[in-house]
């Protein structure tokens, strides 16, 4: 709750079917226990893998969020800019102004700024180093617009209503980027709204302790990063976005997907972030980044897939064992949890504090292959203190069966 309300208060200074396959056969891979798929309890999760389709319940928001998870891939990271800002808040795409200003999103001031200028879709993404006495967080946004006018005219107006508010604020330049639309208020934070081609990038950096010159210095470093990643995006039509392939490698359907009787994990909601990824994309919704980030590459990890589950490629399985042990580090207040019976390698967490994007608090981690799976649950708070979780256990299982039958 305390990373929550520093949130709201940088925003505002911003102004399976189965238990009857076929048992593996053979030799394990190396560094993979034997599974016994038909001694699985799987429960009622979806067991098959499933093809990835949008869900067209609003078709041209739909595929605009085609656009916004691949910008996610070229979002600058926090703790490039401030290696103490580790502790994740909130990462968010989105493809109109009502959903970017949801779940501590970007505030609803900007709202018609973004509607009214040709909006196409957006990421946004907040950290925090998670000290109590001297706390500082960034928030970056990235939002694509039809043209490039349509971004000045955006910047602008988003620059007017955050300086609009009834506790005012100063205008402040930003060296090297004097045409940044950026503010400061009682030198704890900054905000700037740079338009560059048809994007416009939103920084807003805080801290306890007044001081202009190094808030500054924050969001110019920013924008010195975020730059060079939008020049060499490759921007696709609007029109050209569902001829994109939302599958091309299978890795999605390695991925829970919804069972026929809808949606088993209540995430529905979540759905702008079901999709293909690259590493630096998923990095952004992950707990430890550095950590995370160092184990990708040396896991040669290089294609990402997320649904009710998330699945990482890396480079063979002794590289997939080696990101699991990452992936299931625990907090030093989590706890360990049984994993599914039958399946000795997976490695089972309870959180203490629930994730800040889909609201699950426990996760197992199991290889298969070259493959490494999340599985997610939330537990009510009346379960979280026993070290058995028989929901999560069951979609374990199930993820491990959708990873056999995906060859």
């Amino acid at each position: 709750m305390r990373n929550t309300r520093r949130l709201a208060g940088l925003l505002a200074l911003v102004v399976a079917a189965s238990g009857c396959a076929a048992t593996v056969s053979g030799s394990a891979l190396p560094g993979m226990t034997p599974v016994d798929l038909a001694g699985l309890n799987t429960g009622a999760a979806v067991t098959e893998p499933t093809a990835f389709e949008l869900k067209f319940s609003d078709t041209a928001k739909s595929i605009r969020l085609i656009d916004g998870r691949r910008l996610l891939n070229v979002l600058v990271h926090p703790i490039d800019v401030d290696p103490d800002l580790t502790d994740r808040l909130t990462t968010r795409v989105f493809a109109d102004g009502t959903d970017m200003s949801n779940d501590d999103g970007l505030p609803a001031m900007f709202e018609s700024a973004v509607d009214d200028n040709n909006f196409i879709a957006g990421v946004t993404a907040s950290r925090v180093n998670g000290s109590v006495r001297e706390s500082k967080g960034l928030h970056l946004s990235v939002l694509h617009f039809a043209t490039a006018q349509d971004s000045r005219n955006a910047a602008t107006a988003m620059y007017q209503a955050s300086t609009s508010g009834e506790r005012p604020r100063q205008p402040v330049t930003i060296a090297g980027y004097p045409e940044a639309n950026a503010s400061n208020r009682d030198d704890t934070s900054v905000s700037a709204f740079l338009a560059h081609g048809p994007f416009v990038i939103v920084v807003s950096a805080s801290q306890d302790a007044p001081d202009l010159a190094q808030l500054s210095s924050m969001v110019e470093k920013t924008l010195e990063l975020q730059i060079p990643p939008l020049d060499g995006y490759q921007v696709i039509p609007t029109d050209d976005l569902l001829d994109t392939p939302l599958d091309p490698e299978g890795i999605m359907r390695r991925a829970t997907g919804e069972s026929p009787a809808g949606d088993p994990f209540g995430m529905s909601y979540h759905e702008e972030d079901f999709g293909v990824f690259e590493p630096s994309g998923i990095l952004h919704f992950e707990r430890n980044p550095a950590e995370t980030r160092a184990a990708f590459e040396e896991a040669g990890v290089d294609l990402v897939g997320r649904r009710y589950s998330t699945v990482y490629r890396t480079r063979d399985v002794e590289a997939a064992f080696k990101l699991q042990t990452v992936l299931a580090a625990r907090d030093k207040s989590d706890a360990v949890l049984e994993p599914p019976p039958g399946i000795a390698d997976a490695q089972c967490v309870r959180m203490a504090e629930a994730d800040p994007n889909r609201g699950y608090n426990g996760f197992c981690v199991l290889v298969y292959q070259r493959y490494v799976a999340v599985v997610m649950s939330l537990a009510s708070s009346s379960r979280t203190t026993l070290s058995v979780d028989p929901t999560l256990q069951e979609r374990t299982a199930a993820q491990y069966a959708i990873l056999t039958k995906s060859e």
